[in-house]
């Protein structure tokens, strides 16, 4: 067979996804502190959360009819014009910040959501986890490094090494082909889904909350970088440890994320590394329970497009509550509004079970 006739690569699929991974997740960890550094407000901050966030589930609801070439362009227009943006950091982050902070942020989602669509399409066996591992090692790995970056030798090396991972991703992504699936399957339970809100709260406060915080409050950029590779490390390692987790019921995967995520109010208390770490940690892996089971709930209720648009839709509103309204709420209330943020996994996780134990006291065997 042709080699421009195949409809991907698995290789081909790790390096793109690699690649764009480390350019995305590496610029995207800039954005809070180089806004911070500028002086902009936490109103500001959270609108580049939002232009991150938003864009999410409205494309996803485009694609649900959409045809192969809109979804092609998805892939190749982000990377190119991420490209262009990292250039442009490198000369004019200082006067173009926030128009390109919002650009950027707006097109990465197309590339994201057109790549997971075409998983289903690609040559080779298990893409989605090949996918998931090769975004997953920068989101643990990107935000450590780029931290040590930054306190050694600034910004622009950042602006550089994302430049240059979007040019890799751009000549190693494999050809995709898009095909329809004509199987009508049942909608998926909107409560088994509603704990991905959760996960997007947590994920939109950690980077566009917490991560300006710190930077705020005197501490190098290496420290915060590790922050954030802790929460991605344990997303990351979450995914591989729950291939091999006994199964259990999707309302349980729920009540667990939603449980998980709780213990982040704390920081309205006490703020201070070890906390952070922990919190990080702790929620991290609410998360990964939220990405991975409850998406493979999903997706075995769905056909692939509406599938992605229940996931991206569901997480990404809580990212944009996270981020942008929590970064509202704390420039004009302050630390202890995140009570509240976070009290709602906590009744949501104490719902479920509440909700099915009637139905675990009817099964057989415990009569």
């Amino acid at each position: 067979m042709p080699r421009n006739s195949l409809t991907g690569d698995s290789a081909r699929l790790i390096a793109s996804s690699f690649a764009f991974g480390t350019g995305w997740l590496g610029l995207s960890f800039t954005f809070p502190l180089i806004a911070e550094r500028l002086g902009f407000s936490y109103t500001f901050i959270g609108i580049i959360g939002l232009a991150s966030s938003l864009p999410f589930p409205v494309v996803a609801y485009i694609y649900r009819r959409a045809g192969s070439r809109l979804m092609r362009a998805g892939v190749s227009v982000p990377l190119a014009i991420l490209l262009a943006m990292s250039v442009a950091l490198l000369f004019g982050y200082r006067s173009y910040f926030l128009p390109i902070a919002i650009i950027a942020s707006f097109f990465q989602a197309p590339w994201w959501i057109s790549s997971e669509i075409a998983l289903g399409s690609l040559q080779g066996s298990r893409n989605a986890e090949k996918y998931s591992i090769a975004w997953g090692i920068p989101n643990a790995t990107s935000p450590a490094i780029m931290g040590v970056i930054i306190d050694l030798y600034g910004f622009k090396y950042v602006f550089l090494i994302a430049a240059a991972a979007f040019a890799i991703s751009m000549v190693t992504t494999p050809r995709m082909k898009y095909k329809e699936e004509t199987t009508s399957r049942e909608s998926p339970r909107l409560s088994y889904i509603f704990p991905l809100f959760y996960a997007g709260i947590f994920s939109g406060f950690l980077y566009f909350v917490v991560e300006p915080l710190l930077k705020a409050n005197g501490f190098p950029y290496y420290l915060i970088g590790g922050v954030t590779a802790t929460y991605g490390a344990v997303v990351a390692v979450g995914f591989v440890v729950l291939n091999f987790a006994p199964e259990l019921k999707t309302w349980q995967y729920g009540a667990i994320s939603s449980l998980l995520l709780f213990p982040a109010l704390v920081l309205a208390f006490k703020v201070t590394l070890p906390i952070i770490v922990a919190v990080s940690a702790i929620s991290g892996m609410g998360v990964s329970i939220s990405m991975s089971k409850i998406l493979a709930y999903i997706s075995k209720t769905s056909d692939t497009k509406t599938g992605v648009f229940y996931y991206e839709s569901t997480f990404g509103f809580g990212f944009i509550v996270g981020s942008l309204g929590e970064d509202v709420l704390f420039q004009y209330y302050g630390i202890w509004t995140i009570i509240p943020l976070f009290i709602m996994p906590l009744a949501y996780g104490i719902y479920l079970i509440l909700r099915e134990r009637p139905h675990i006291s009817r099964l057989p065997g415990n009569l």
